[in-house]
């Protein structure tokens, strides 16, 4: 389910709350990452741990207005799943990682907790780079693992998201557990991040957890999993989460817990619309569904309407007219096999290292290096 968090505002009050974790504001860029030099920030520095850039280029609400003209104006309809992680949407999605069906994030952290000694001493590597970080609650068990092996001297994470709130206030927490952690945080989509990435000195290990990796078609995780191992040295890996077919019941129901915090997070979406671009989207017109296509091998979340209604979205000067029983394509999720796992790799410029999974085989981690030609 995570894939990005998207609409989040970097506030003072972030800053405020956080300022006791933090030593000071007089950084230096270069005492921290020399491989960043010149290299600009967006956001002032935090201490001389911490360095915070935001990719300019990207005009959010511009790509937010685009994304609606292409995705909602005309049938059949749908939104990128990076619109649910707003403020709200980023606790919701959160509170869905605790509920007894959503079985993804328990079972990936499990695997991390039980192999996580072998994975960083085969990498050997004390610089981190992480897709999708989020909170980073499952990579802090790779953390601790890293100050460990290298005997808590200086170890490095840049983390990549979306949601520059959440960057800063997870920023704030790994400091105040790792005194010798310094953070590079970029509040980007995936490839421009990618691709504005310095060349390390040392071997680099590459994560995408949380099986992320789902939420995109198969051409657009080839495009990006390549972007990456374009990026990667040959003593590079690239530590990767990918949820597995299995039961359609239990696929189902983990996309549609029954404590409902899944509903309230798809629904959460026409909220970000409602404020974002002024439309009026009533969510009690609206329900969650999450069905699992066997074809696809893909759990695909919807936004069925209610009944028939009229929804105007005033900074696009646009009407849509939903029928009822009309659908809104929120999410996919894809689900792999290890013959599928097998192919994305190896069109995407990797090779598998090393393969983990649970006894009941719900989940695969998989470390993979870059592909020799």
């Amino acid at each position: 389910m995570k894939s990005d968090a998207y609409y989040s505002i970097f506030t003072f009050h972030v800053m405020n709350n956080i300022a006791h974790f933090l030593p000071s504001l007089d950084s230096v860029q270069a005492q921290c990452y020399p491989e960043f030099q010149g290299i600009s920030m967006d956001t002032p520095t935090l201490n001389k741990r911490f360095h915070l850039r935001q990719l300019s280029s990207q005009d959010k609400l511009a790509m937010l207005r685009q994304d609606v003209k292409l995705g909602l104006i005309e049938r059949p309809r749908s939104l990128p799943p990076k619109y649910f992680y707003d403020e709200i949407g980023s606790k919701l999605f959160d509170s869905i990682c605790k509920t007894h069906d959503y079985y993804p994030t328990r079972t990936e952290l499990a695997l991390l907790q039980k192999h996580a000694n072998e994975i960083v001493a085969l990498v050997n590597s004390n610089t981190c780079v992480e897709l999708g970080a989020g909170t980073s609650a499952k990579s802090e068990v790779l953390l601790s693992e890293i100050s460990a092996h290298f005997n808590k001297s200086k170890f490095n994470y840049i983390s990549i998201d979306v949601c520059e709130e959440v960057l800063v206030e997870t920023a704030a927490r790994l400091q105040n557990n790792f005194e010798n952690l310094f953070i590079q945080s970029i509040v980007g989509e995936y490839v421009p991040s990618i691709q504005v990435l310095p060349n390390f000195d040392d071997p680099v290990l590459f994560m995408f957890i949380g099986s992320s990796i789902g939420n995109f078609t198969e051409q657009e995780s080839i495009d990006l999993l390549s972007n990456v191992a374009k990026k990667m040295t040959f003593d590079d890996h690239f530590l990767i989460g990918m949820d597995r077919v299995k039961d359609k019941n239990v696929l189902e129901q983990a996309y549609d817990d029954r404590e409902g915090v899944t509903a309230k997070f798809n629904l959460n979406v026409l909220t970000v619309l409602n404020k974002d671009l002024g439309a009026n989207f009533n969510l009690d017109n609206f329900s969650h569904e999450a069905v699992y296509n066997e074809d696809e091998q893909q759990i695909e979340m919807y936004l069925i309407s209610n009944s028939d209604q009229q929804v105007h979205i005033v900074d696009l000067n646009e009407t849509l007219h939903f029928e009822r029983g009309e659908k809104i394509l929120t999410e996919i999720s894809r689900k792999y096999s290890k013959a599928s796992i097998h192919r994305l790799l190896g069109k995407s410029g990797l090779v598998e290292v090393k393969h983990y999974e649970p006894d009941n085989k719900y989940f695969s981690i998989v470390l993979a290096k870059r592909k020799k030609e």
